[in-house]
């Protein structure tokens, strides 16, 4: 696997995650919130995948996702061994409203 600390997300990849990113800021706020996060699952569990999102994301515990945090945790994915295909394959299921998949073994520090 080699040495996986200093991966970056390709310029593409950056561009997705930040694209799905604005999926759930429907105001354009830069952050998102809970109850972004549970309209934007409706009603497939949307309470229980926002807990999982916020859980997972959400580093400071302040109740909302900001930009770095996205990309933190994007780019903690990467490097704890996931490839930018996974991550595509990912960010494709969440685009469809699927549940938050749960990363095992992520470096929090990003």
């Amino acid at each position: 696997m080699g040495n996986t600390q200093g991966k970056e997300l390709s310029p593409k990849m950056r561009e997705r995650v930040l694209k799905l990113f604005a999926k759930f800021d429907v105001d354009g706020s830069k952050s998102i919130e809970k109850t972004e996060t549970i309209k934007y699952w409706k009603s497939n569990f949307a309470k229980l995948n926002t807990e999982e999102l916020f859980k997972s994301v959400d580093t400071d515990n302040s109740g909302t996702i900001s930009e770095e945090e996205w990309l933190n945790f994007w780019t903690s994915v990467l490097r704890s061994g996931h490839t930018e295909e996974e991550i595509s394959d990912e960010l494709e299921s969440i685009e469809t409203g699927s549940s938050w998949c749960k990363f095992e073994n992520l470096d929090k520090k990003g």
